[in-house]
């Protein structure tokens, strides 16, 4: 775990070479110089730090379905943001009051007159009521205080503390396999490991920023004909922050940072490193090839928890199965990377199922349709899979065994210990010369079957090793890849025009759609399309209909030319292009509302 947390803080501190961690220099600088105290640029990354952990807490687990509660939290600390830039700036309560009230609209109109006027109310109260609380807290102690500046303006280390835990609330990382790493720990296993590793980024991230506030006061402090200006440079650290709340509302800084990306390899080194770092710290425990003698003991497996129902055969448990080698394999059906193993799984079923072996697929859902049993079994008679199968609606077995990827798989021997595991596709034949490994210690000669021609054939249908697309989430977690996206993922329903381009590797909407539950982009407008520009020689895509909705139709154009039509009656993956490997740029034109995308996934 050491490792583990050293290695997130790096990450944390590499964020300084990526675009996302640019909106927060200037505030935390600004915040920095606009007080005589040392503490402040402290307290500002401390600041920053835990708001940002305590509200990923939250809304990972409890804001999780309700997207609406989460919009008014980012509205709210924009507005924050700029209430704290105004009182920097001037300093009579009638004027700060009357800026509060006109400061609420660029936020809130678009929520309708009560949520502003509500809005406007408590801003008002938070420049008045803060102005006290600041003043009382400056003339406590000793009084050596000559008195409170005005307002939230004033520079007691209370505003600095505030305004650092809005940065925590309005910052969104870049995201990376380091976040990607705690977030899903935060989602999956919500204790104290998933709050140490989450701190540890956080703590990564506030560093850089801390020594920027430190340096900017240093060179404040040393250049003493900058002394007297420490009102007007007050006064011009509010301007950045009122800027900067304007700024997170109308996307600015999302712009900057496409372009910094798009033009310079801001982006790409600090990625680059991270994944190096991250790639080395946190890659899976060593496994024993082909070529070594014995499996090595990687830990106990831990006993199967809330799955059901069953397919292909009566519940099972682990301790029923003690004697046997067991696989479990972690999937789920619209996973495009999970159905290329599927072949393979149920080659190993064929070829050793007389033996004392026995597989077990946990499907754990990805998405929300895919937690319907109905669904589940379609699935397994489309792909002909007769081997025992169990859904793991709750990923109550998924975190019994600390997994964190689709496909995954825990090869357990006779005693019950974990001896291999894959994670994704490939090593098919490795898992293979695995599975005999274990059967030879239980004394079962290796099977004569025709197994290693069906393995060879399972295995042609593993992805080449060339570059393809990544997979792709249409919802909030792919929101970097949409390429007409209008500011943050919101759930009110949005129309795009069809952009001037389309970059490799994104996807563009026209038409009316509206993201829900961060997971899926619903198409309102009675007509539309969804593009992307593809380097593969497969293009798959996971549709469905919103409940009640009529079968949707649509034309798939490839490269300009009609190649086929598709209509969507029900949840799955559809496929849109098999051909020649190369860049692509595939388009869906759509006729019919309600269709929900959900994810592209690809191969070669």
């Amino acid at each position: 775990m050491t490792t583990i947390l050293l290695t997130l803080f790096a990450a944390g501190v590499l964020t300084i070479l990526l675009p996302c961690i640019l909106p927060l220099v200037p505030i935390v600088l600004g915040v920095s110089l606009s007080g005589r105290s040392k503490w402040r640029p402290l307290v500002t990354a401390t600041g920053m730090a835990a708001s940002f952990v305590a509200f990923t807490f939250i809304l990972q687990i409890l804001l999780r379905q309700f997207v609406e509660i989460a919009d008014l939290v980012r509205l709210a600390t924009y507005y924050a943001l700029l209430l704290f830039g105004v009182c920097f700036v001037v300093t009579r309560t009638s004027v700060q009051t009357g800026l509060a009230m006109v400061g609420a609209i660029p936020f809130f109109w678009g929520q309708g007159w009560k949520a502003l006027l509500a809005a406007a109310s408590l801003g008002v109260a938070a420049v008045i009521l803060g102005g006290r609380a600041a003043a009382r807290l400056q003339q406590a102690g000793a009084k050596v205080q000559h008195g409170a500046s005005a307002g939230l303006g004033s520079e007691s280390l209370l505003s600095a503390l505030v305004v650092g835990m809005t940065l925590g609330l309005v910052w969104v990382p870049c995201a990376g396999p380091a976040l990607g790493f705690a977030l899903t720990l935060v989602r999956d296993q919500p204790g104290l490991r998933a709050f140490l590793a989450l701190s540890a980024y956080a703590v990564g991230a506030a560093l850089p920023l801390l020594l920027i506030g430190y340096g900017g006061q240093r060179v404040v402090t040393r250049a003493r004909n900058l002394v007297r200006y420490g009102g007007t440079i007050k006064q011009a650290s509010g301007a950045v922050l009122v800027l900067s709340a304007l700024a997170f509302q109308f996307q600015w800084f999302t712009g900057l940072q496409t372009w910094l990306s798009d033009h310079t390899n801001l982006a790409t080194v600090g990625s680059a490193v991270e994944n190096r770092l991250v790639g080395a710290a946190m890659a899976a425990p060593a496994v024993a090839g082909p070529a070594q003698a014995k499996l090595p003991t990687l830990g106990r497996a831990p006993e199967f928890a809330g799955l059901g129902p069953w397919y292909n055969t009566q519940p099972l448990n682990l301790a029923a199965l003690k004697g046997k080698v067991v696989l479990v394999d972690f999937w789920t059906y619209s996973c495009i990377n999970c159905v290329r193993t599927l072949p393979h799984i149920q080659t190993l079923w064929s070829k050793y199922k007389e033996q004392p072996f026995v597989i077990v697929g946990v499907h754990a859902p990805e998405f929300t349709f895919e937690k319907k049993p109905e669904n589940v079994a379609e699935a397994i008679r489309t792909h002909n899979l007769d081997y025992p199968i169990a859904q793991d609606n709750d990923f109550a077995t998924w975190k019994a065994f600390g997994n964190h990827y689709w496909p995954a798989k825990y090869l357990i021997d006779a005693d019950g210990m974990i001896r291999y595991t894959h994670f994704g596709e490939g090593g098919y034949e490795e898992t293979d010369q695995a599975v005999q490994s274990l059967l030879g210690e239980l004394g079962q000669a290796a099977t004569k079957s025709n197994g290693a021609a069906m393995v060879r054939a399972a295995m042609r249908r593993e992805t080449p090793p060339v570059r393809i697309s990544p997979e792709t989430y249409l919802g909030s977690r792919g929101w970097t890849a949409f390429t007409n996206r209008d500011g943050l993922p919101s759930s009110l329903p949005h129309r795009y025009g069809t952009p001037n381009a389309l970059p490799a590797d994104t996807f563009a909407l026209t038409g009316e759609w509206q993201l829900v539950a961060d997971e899926r982009q619903v198409l309102r407008s009675g007509s539309g399309a969804i593009r992307y520009h593809a380097q593969a020689g497969e293009v798959n895509l996971v549709l469905g209909l919103e409940k009640g909705a009529a079968p949707v139709t649509m034309e798939i154009r490839v490269d300009g030319k009609a190649t086929k039509a598709i209509t969507v009656d029900h949840h799955d993956l559809y496929n849109l292009y098999t051909g020649p490997y190369g860049e692509h740029e595939v388009v869906l034109d759509i006729r019919g509302k309600n269709l929900a995308a959900y994810a592209f996934t690809f191969g070669a």
